[in-house]
């Protein structure tokens, strides 16, 4: 299911510090959050411009001058999401909640609120608006199409292309952090699984 949210709560792969600006962390982001968008779930392979349509998230907001530069409270969202989050305060963190106990995904493209949480992330997100419904919706029909033709060369071609790993994966050998916490997430990026032909072909 493409449009699931996960039934544990995240935990962090990567742990770099020391960068002056948070953009820096944005390729680290794209590998932890799997290039998807914590709070919607549309992937980078969906945009024509990739991860030029994401960007930083503040879970605590900039404004309030603190965890600018802690990855901790970074996140990575589509910029829909990034906009619509502003600088409100309470939105659930999904490394300490489980967002699947929150939202539910139907197969109609609508999204059910699961808690009182579940609906602030509802509401606030505008996860209901016809625009992402229908959204939702194309992707999971093209799903349910391109698996039935999953024997057929071009379908399985087409499959991976929409429901596949970007082609520009960053490979965080190449950044260099002052400092990192968790540092055996690299060796555990999916630019090195691509390398050691680990990377599976969809996700």
């Amino acid at each position: 299911m493409i449009f699931k949210y996960p039934h544990e709560r995240h935990v962090r792969r990567h742990g770099p510090s020391g960068y002056r600006d948070y953009g820096s962390y944005k390729p680290w982001l794209r590998d932890e959050f799997t290039f998807t968008c914590v709070f919607c779930l549309v992937r980078e392979r969906w945009y024509p411009n990739g991860y030029a349509a994401f960007s930083v998230e503040h879970l605590k907001p900039k404004k309030f001058g603190r965890g600018i530069l802690d990855y901790n409270n970074l996140l990575y969202a589509c910029l829909q999401c990034n906009s619509l989050k502003r600088a409100l305060i309470g939105i659930p963190d999904p490394c300490k909640d489980v967002y699947g106990a929150h939202l539910s995904v139907n197969s109609d493209g609508l999204v059910s609120p699961l808690s009182k949480r579940g609906a602030i992330l509802l509401d606030t997100f505008r996860l209901n608006d016809r625009q992402r419904v229908e959204f939702r919706k194309e992707y999971l029909i093209q799903l349910d199409f391109l698996t039935s033709k999953i024997d057929d060369a071009e379908a399985a071609q087409l499959f991976k292309g929409i429901f596949g790993f970007p082609s520009d994966l960053p490979d965080l050998r190449r950044h260099n952090p002052l400092k990192n916490s968790r540092p055996n997430g690299v060796r555990h990026c999916y630019y090195v699984l691509r390398e050691l032909g680990q990377l599976p072909e969809t996700y």
